[in-house]
């Protein structure tokens, strides 16, 4: 491929929600556009953390001139400790960002990134490339578009967005595109995809205050809200809420008080420190006089609202009288474990409210088809690649970017892995390049390919079964019944150790007919006998170990 191009490669986030890597290069020079991961539902046990699949850039040795962040979602920076280690370079974000990503390396021991916080609308010039940061309206703070100006052509990068007409930003996403264009030409529009079948628009995240205040009020319990802790925005809605209410607030989750923290030193969160209680301290109050902001709305094991479902908090239990509210939306794959927590909850006899009772009590950082044409009819592009989302909601936002006028041979459609060169002339996808998932177990990081990962799917789900054959030190006579253990596999160990001299028997009979028969062909033929015969019994296969005992 001629280096004289602007390419694009996504490695997460298009064809599937969260996850987000996009890599742009720009002639030679590559830039990282956000480094996001996912968290693993209940069908990966043993995975903590799922990252973007990095064979392409190892392979290709490509090494970053920086990494440009659009802001501190987890699907957006949560993979930054693992990467940043195999590919460092410097980091830019907005203030609040900068110290989301700085709290996170501070816990992996990372000590010397190099952090840069920029302004929107200043714009950071590098070789080949000029970025200039905007503001969108999301549900975090500081949360950014990219405008990049090349002499190839310039690319405008929605990041995560929505449109709020009475936003706590103090702007309009809108706006701030007409702005940050200043009138320039836009050659591809890239845009967030995460609510494309929505129609319409969701109302103000100012207009949730009322109905928490409603709840707040009326309450005769303790009320818990449980939400992402990123979401600033939503904590003070919380926070004024509970003001105007007269109950005072405990936290309770380590994001919580990190995230707090940073945005009340950082102006962001505005609050009366005697409004906070520690959550040891709130059995000293009536209950109706206190509400607890927690995490766990996506049902996360050992999250705060987990641990008060099932009774696993020192200081306080939580009673019939008591609301929960979740005040977020289902992110898809979490639906089982949020039941789980909403049926343990109503068993206790609590009043339980998502966002399917009570609309109102939640509002989505990502904009709706409205939201969508306004931003695509403001930008004006040529072009047109949606992102972050399934390949349904891709497809749907191409749609609507070909109603807007757009030509359609100019609006892609792209997933990961897709090599798309969008100048000196859009020439769409051009080629394929490895993507996946990596994932971070206990012990290491693993590729979804790796056969080690492989190996623990498979122990997962079949279990092991371990046979011991004593031989002689020469020949192959067998001494004794072999030796069974059996993990996770339902069986009667003595009874099917009956039945490996009869495979054993019948095995050698065969293998010493081969040309070149040796232990491991020996070892191999049995490992596929057993196997064949625990199938037959349990129809499911399971791992099995053939070992070898001489004395």
């Amino acid at each position: 491929m001629d280096d004289f191009s602007l390419k694009i490669i996504p490695l997460g986030g298009c064809g599937e929600i969260g996850m987000n890597m996009t890599l742009l290069c720009v002639m030679d020079k590559y830039f990282f556009v956000d480094g996001g991961a996912l968290f693993p539902d209940a069908s990966l046990l043993g995975v903590d953390l799922i990252l973007p699949d990095t064979k392409f850039i190892d392979e290709n040795q490509i090494w970053p001139e920086a990494w440009l962040i659009t802001h501190g979602h987890e699907d957006h920076i949560g993979a930054l400790p693992h990467l940043y280690k195999k590919y460092p370079a410097p980091i830019y974000g907005t203030e609040f960002t900068i110290e989301l990503i700085k709290a996170k390396f501070d816990d992996a021991n990372i000590n010397d990134a190099i952090l840069n916080k920029w302004g929107f609308f200043q714009t950071v010039f590098f070789r080949n490339l000029k970025v200039t940061p905007f503001p969108v309206n999301h549900s975090i703070a500081d949360a950014s578009g990219l405008f990049f100006e090349t002499q190839l052509g310039n690319i405008l990068h929605m990041g995560d967005f929505r449109i709020d007409y009475y936003p706590p930003e103090k702007s309009m996403t809108h706006e701030n595109i007409k702005k940050v264009i200043n009138g320039k030409k836009v050659h591809l529009m890239m845009s967030d995809s995460t609510n494309s079948f929505q129609t319409g628009t969701d109302f103000s995240e100012t207009e949730v205050l009322p109905s928490i205040v409603d709840y707040l009020d009326k309450a005769e319990g303790i009320v818990v809200i449980a939400t992402f802790a990123s979401n600033i925005w939503r904590l003070q809605s919380i926070f004024e809420s509970a003001k105007l209410t007269g109950r005072k607030i405990a936290l309770f989750g380590r994001s919580l008080f990190r995230n707090t923290e940073i945005a009340n030193r950082l102006g962001l969160l505005n609050f009366a420190e005697t409004t906070l209680i520690e959550i040891q301290d709130v059995s000293r109050y009536p209950r109706n006089e206190v509400c607890i902001i927690c995490t766990g709305s996506q049902g996360e094991s050992f999250s705060g609202l987990h641990r008060i479902a099932w009774d696993n908090v020192a200081d306080f239990k939580i009673e019939a009288q008591d609301t929960i509210i979740f005040s977020s939306r289902i992110i898809p794959g979490n639906e089982r474990p949020i039941e789980s927590i909403v049926t343990q909850l109503t068993r206790i006899g609590c009043q339980v409210v998502t966002a399917k009772d009570d609309k109102n009590i939640h509002v989505s950082g990502h904009g709706y088809q409205e939201d969508l044409i306004k931003c695509i009819k403001t930008a004006k592009p040529i072009a047109f690649m949606p992102v972050h989302g399934t390949f349904r909601h891709l497809k749907r936002h191409r749609e609507l970017a070909v109603e807007c006028g757009l030509q359609e041979e100019n609006c892609l459609l792209v997933e990961n892995g897709d090599v798309v060169v969008a100048g000196p002339e859009l020439l769409g996808v051009v080629e394929t390049v490895h993507s996946g998932r990596d994932y971070v177990c206990p012990g290491g990081i693993f590729s979804q390919s790796s056969p080690i990962y492989k190996d623990r799917v498979a122990l997962i789900y079949g279990g092991v079964v371990a046979v011991s054959f004593v031989l002689p030190e020469v020949g192959y006579d067998l001494i004794g019944t072999p030796a069974v253990t059996l993990k996770g596999v339902p069986l009667n160990a003595q009874e099917l150790s009956k039945k490996m001299s009869m495979i054993f028997n019948y095995t050698i009979d065969l293998c010493l007919k081969k040309r070149n028969f040796n232990d491991d062909t020996l070892q191999e033929d049995l490992r596929i006998a057993v196997r064949r015969y625990i199938e037959k019994k349990l129809n499911f296969k399971a791992n099995i170990l053939i070992l070898f005992q001489r004395i």
